[in-house]
């Protein structure tokens, strides 16, 4: 079974949001919305717009040298690397570029950068990007691993998210959950849906959704 969704356009960004509403869980929650973000996360053409919005958007950091990408989006932290270099974000980096770099995730959910790598993090101020923020769990696991490496956080980037500020940072983001009035991410034992006896549509991480036959 396929979910359908929907496109929700907001008056804040000119990228659409793909909305399925139904009973869904995350590894972290329950949720009531599927955010589909297949393609903003690999249509390039989309994700240049979407890094072009949060380029825009992006005041917390007056340098950033390396974007840290959860969730599957590299395509768009590349678009985002340029982006800030066009706006004049500075970095501290030998060559005048940004890094961009996705962290290694253990099968005990530790986030961990191999020695080829670690270098583009240690000293570095780090810029997080994530798909979602619902609960902020995965952002917060990547500013601990940040650190544990020697790199500075700096700011945390999205396309959803249901946060204002994640660890003391502000999330910018192209969408805020309360754009979709009803959006509920709450934990699995307080779960309304599940009170009320509804089953759950589909499992959703960030490689996408699972549909229940």
């Amino acid at each position: 079974m396929v979910i359908p969704t929907v496109h929700f356009r907001s008056e804040y960004s000119n990228i659409p949001l793909r909305i399925a509403k139904g009973h869904f869980a995350t590894s972290h929650s329950h949720i009531n919305y599927f955010i589909d973000m297949t393609y903003t996360k690999h249509r390039l053409a989309e994700a240049r717009q979407a890094a072009r919005e949060l380029a825009i958007k992006f005041q917390t950091s007056p340098v950033v040298d390396t974007i840290l990408c959860l969730d599957g989006t590299e395509v768009l932290g590349a678009c985002l690397a340029e982006e800030l270099i066009e706006a004049g974000i500075k970095n501290n980096n030998e060559h005048d570029t940004l890094y961009v770099v996705t962290p290694e995730t253990t099968s005990g959910n530790l986030q961990i950068f191999r020695e080829n790598i670690a270098h583009l993090v240690r000293g570095r101020r780090i810029l997080i990007l994530g798909a979602s923020v619902t609960t902020g769990t995965a952002v917060l696991e990547a500013i601990e691993a940040v650190r544990y490496y020697g790199g500075i956080p700096v700011g945390v980037c999205s396309i959803f998210s249901c946060l204002d500020t994640c660890a003391g940072f502000p999330v910018t983001t192209l969408f805020q959950s309360r754009l979709l009035g009803d959006y509920q991410s709450v934990p699995s034992n307080q779960c309304p849906l599940c009170r009320a006896g509804v089953k759950l549509d589909a499992l959703v991480n960030s490689y996408g959704i699972s549909s229940f036959l």
